[in-house]
């Protein structure tokens, strides 16, 4: 059995796999994501240290047949990877490769799940426990578990409750697959719905969306990830934290209309929002009472 993974959650799965299987487990491969400021690299070095299981770092995707080839397992096991796996990698492990994906498959196939149903105010989702085939996302499920998305939660507190389901997933049902006594239940692909990769630059915000739209676009994007921005005067205001002011507000899209020490209210294209959080990119935390001021047109 071989592991592929990178990030926390990745760094998370290998552990309980290594847990439960530490004999079957020939090896663990990664990327060199050293620039990402989600990179657990050094973390996956001390486990292949500590573990005595080889670690191949890959630096273009093309290398993984080489490692398949040379480690020659039966079963792989993939979280937290972001590069396609092709069917003539698939077709060297005999038992196949799976994987986990943050969503409820058939739905939100694809890149960035998590933020996309953030961002579209979904309120459920779960983790998905699949087999890898020569589409996307689209192999046969294995298990999933669900939980609530509500209306405050961030991306830091998603992504916490997938990296945990993530680890009941393998730890309820890697034991049935080395067994082979598990089931496997074919994704209904007319009910499948696809998200596109994300770019920093994709997180500017449009202040005609409404209230609700914009809040939830903001807690989709910040940390981990670089975070909903605005700018004012060639400045670039990456805004953390949001709070939806529940009383109708009228104005002007973007527009500051009340500023406190330690929030403000912007008008949107359908009611107001407050504005918890805001830095100045490059520059450090500070209140926000410095930052925005009355009559400011955000854009």
């Amino acid at each position: 059995m071989i592991f592929i993974g990178s990030k926390q959650i990745g760094l998370n799965v290998l552990s309980k796999v290594y847990e439960l299987y530490p004999e079957q487990l020939q090896g663990v491969v990664t990327f060199d994501d050293s620039n990402d400021i989600r990179t657990k690299l050094d973390s996956f070095k001390t486990f292949s240290k500590t573990s005595m299981k080889p670690l191949y770092i890959l630096s273009k995707p093309s290398d993984l047949v080489n490692v398949i080839e040379k480690v020659k397992p039966d079963l792989g096991i993939v979280a937290g990877w972001y590069w396609i796996i092709k069917p003539e990698i698939l077709n060297k492990v005999q038992r196949g490769i799976l994987g986990l994906h943050a969503s409820l498959l058939p739905k939100y196939r694809g890149s960035a799940p998590l933020v996309w149903q953030i961002i579209n105010g979904e309120k459920e989702s779960g983790i998905t426990l699949f087999y890898f085939d020569e589409g996307m996302d689209s192999g046969n499920i294995v298990g999933q578990k669900k939980f609530k998305i509500k209306e405050n939660y961030t991306i830091m507190d998603v992504l916490n409750k997938a990296n945990s389901l993530s680890i009941e997933l393998i730890d309820t049902f890697l034991p049935l697959i080395i067994n082979d006594t598990h089931q496997r239940n074919k994704q209904n692909h007319l009910k499948a719905s696809y998200c596109s990769q994300r770019n920093p630059g994709d997180g500017h915000i449009n202040w005609h969306l409404s209230n609700k739209e914009i809040h939830n676009f903001i807690r989709a994007q910040t940390d981990p990830y670089p975070g909903a921005f605005s700018y004012f005067n060639d400045k670039k205001l990456i805004i953390l934290k949001s709070k939806i002011f529940e009383s109708p507000y009228y104005g002007i899209p973007g527009l500051v209309t009340q500023v406190k020490s330690n929030n403000a209210v912007v008008t949107c294209g359908q009611g107001g929002l407050y504005i918890e959080k805001v830095i100045v990119e490059g520059t450090p935390v500070q209140k926000i009472s410095n930052i925005l001021k009355y009559g400011m047109k955000l854009c």
